[in-house]
């Protein structure tokens, strides 16, 4: 009895620790009373949400919030809902179809003449600020006074995307995040993190992402999150593949067209807008802002490749849950009414990009020489501290705005680019890559015969693995590469990938091995670095002897081998690979990546 009393007194205690922990450690708050206050529902009101009714402190489990949209739908005619896919723990990961013409299934929306916009919530489960700005944004286009938005645009919805991380909820999530009150976990069941998945689709969770952007054809794909990192004033900030990617005309639609009406929202609803902010020295922003270039890993940049409008929200974590609640949704509504207005312009932007020429394209960037211009930065005041603890300096954020001019690091400059072929060949035995590229959407050929084929093959010459799963997977993390041509018969159930195709550029992201997200990269082909046959040594001795006697090319190449390398010359093991593989005897597969190009 007395261990238990002691227990109960302890999480009582730990409980009151826990209430108190962001106004006693958190940085200070600056204030705010926002114009979208005004969007919150009386008490009252019968569909008032479980965040508004929790004074925006609080946020749904996943089975209240599916009843309260259960509901919801059920009450209105021009709201459906639908089962997207099936998380590794079992939960239905679902999807809201918003039409005012009630067309809600996938070959009506993708071939509407009205636009259609795709946003999800909770793809970090922690971050759920989508989850309730659109559960009250449904709420006032289908029981209040908005349902004129839907002239503007249809809208898909996922309101937890992370639906097994959503669960494994508690007051002890994200340590710098101002609420709700309890909070998801960053990845999902099987620890893998969704927004690092849209190239390799190892989780149920993306993979339902991707067949609703391959059935329903979104015009505009918006993924909601909450940022880590440094304070400023800005509360909502968000971004798109400005510069540097693979849909410029896109990009110049969303920051000619779009980004200034939605700035313009938020600003008159309260709010400061703000671009994606990572400061470049990891602790404030006095060395500048840094504009990465995203690999197609991430929500964002994998639409840009897709050549289909899309946008990263970060809410400001250390802003208070309700602030960034309201934020999203301005921006949400805001953004309907904008692709409403300027889909015309979004459709010719789309045609342009998909048409532009692919003779080559490129697979990693680098940062600029120099900075671009700098901006003018809406910060807060810091100092630094010399830890007690530790000995070394940390930022403390002292709560007051301070305006500043930083400079904005651009990694935007192509580092390497690849010639694009007619097409790929994959042989049948790769099932798995196979079967990714027919997830993504990507057109194939699938042979029914054996067919000789001249293709180009990449072999490794030398390489080495990370030192530690990423992702559950051991990516190749550095190599260098010979190409070489022969003719090689592909089996039946071989693909050939055509690369004049609406992905053709994706495909060429997931196949070439110099791509930081190809499938080479993230280890669908290590089982070629494993070397299965060997020499032995009292038959390499005759058979040297007689390939030297009997070929003197080959002996004028092993005597200037020797030369130039001495510790080659001075290695019998070296010398008895080198042999070796000039043998017919030798792997003529090790170490070749099984994906063919075809000029």
């Amino acid at each position: 009895m007395k261990s238990v009393l002691s227990l109960f007194l302890f999480t009582l205690l730990l409980s009151s620790a826990t209430e108190t922990f962001a106004q006693d450690i958190m940085p200070p708050l600056l204030p705010w009373d926002g114009k979208s206050k005004e969007l919150l529902v009386e008490k009252s009101n019968k569909w008032i949400t479980p965040f508004e009714l929790s004074d925006g402190l609080e946020s749904p489990t996943y089975v209240e919030t599916m009843d309260w949209i259960e509901n919801l739908v059920a009450s209105s005619e021009f709201l459906e809902i639908v089962t997207a896919g099936i998380s590794e723990q079992g939960r239905p990961i679902k999807l809201v179809i918003a039409s005012k013409d009630k067309d809600f299934n996938s070959a009506k929306l993708s071939t509407s003449k009205k636009p259609l916009i795709f946003f999800q919530a909770g793809i970090h489960a922690g971050e759920i600020d989508g989850k309730d700005a659109g559960m009250m944004l449904l709420r006032d286009i289908s029981q209040g006074n908005k349902i004129r938005l839907l002239d503007n645009a249809n809208l898909l919805f996922i309101p937890i995307l992370n639906v097994d991380g959503h669960e494994r909820r508690s007051e002890y999530g994200r340590v710098n995040q101002r609420g709700p009150k309890e909070m998801g976990w960053r990845t999902n069941a099987l620890n893998l993190n969704l927004n690092r998945d849209y190239t390799k689709l190892e989780t149920a969770g993306i993979q339902a992402v991707i067949e609703v952007i391959n059935s329903y054809d979104p015009d505009l794909y918006i993924d909601i999150h909450v940022t880590d990192g440094a304070d400023y004033q800005y509360d909502i900030t968000y971004g798109y593949v400005a510069t540097g990617g693979y849909s410029p005309e896109i990009s110049s639609w969303l920051s000619t067209d779009f980004q200034p009406e939605v700035d313009q929202a938020l600003k008159e609803n309260g709010h400061i807008p703000g671009p994606l902010l990572f400061a470049a020295n990891g602790n404030d922003f006095t060395e500048g802002n840094v504009a990465f270039s995203f690999s197609p890993r991430f929500s964002h940049t994998y639409g840009d490749i897709r050549h289909m409008a899309s946008i990263l929200i970060e809410n400001h974590s250390l802003k208070p849950f309700e602030q960034r609640v309201l934020g999203t949704y301005v921006f949400l509504e805001q953004a309907i009414k904008s692709l409403g207005s300027h889909f015309e312009a979004l459709q010719q932007a789309v045609a342009a990009d998909s048409n532009q020429p692919k003779e080559s394209i490129p697979v990693k960037f680098k940062f600029r020489e120099t900075p671009a211009d700098s901006m003018e930065f809406l910060g807060i005041a810091s100092s630094k501290i010399k830890s007690e603890i530790t000995g070394a300096e940390y930022v403390k954020w002292e709560g007051k705005p301070v305006n500043q001019s930083v400079p904005s690091i651009f990694m935007d400059v192509p580092e390497l680019s690849v010639s694009v072929p007619k097409a790929y060949w994959i042989p049948v035995e790769w099932t798995e890559v196979i079967n990714k590229l027919k997830q993504h959407g990507i057109q194939f050929e699938t042979i029914k015969e054996a067919r000789e084929v001249k293709v180009e093959l990449s072999t490794v010459t030398s390489f080495s693995m990370g030192n530690q799963p990423y992702e559950g997977l051991m990516r190749v993390q550095r190599f260098e590469l010979d190409k070489m041509y022969r003719t090689q018969t592909f089996n039946p159930g071989s693909v050939r990938v055509p690369t004049d195709q609406p992905l053709g550029e994706l495909a060429v992201i997931l196949l070439e091995p110099e791509s930081v997200d190809s499938f080479f990269q993230w280890g669908y082909f290590n089982s070629i670095f494993s070397q299965t046959e060997y020499m032995e040594t009292y038959i390499m001795e005759p058979l040297i002897a007689k390939m030297l006697s009997e070929d003197a090319n080959l002996k004028k190449r092993f005597e200037a081998e020797k030369t130039a390398n001495p510790d080659f010359a001075k290695s019998p093991r070296a010398i008895y690979s080198w042999f070796y593989k000039q043998t017919p005897y030798f792997d003529q597969n090790w170490k070749v990546i099984p994906v063919g190009r075809e000029w």
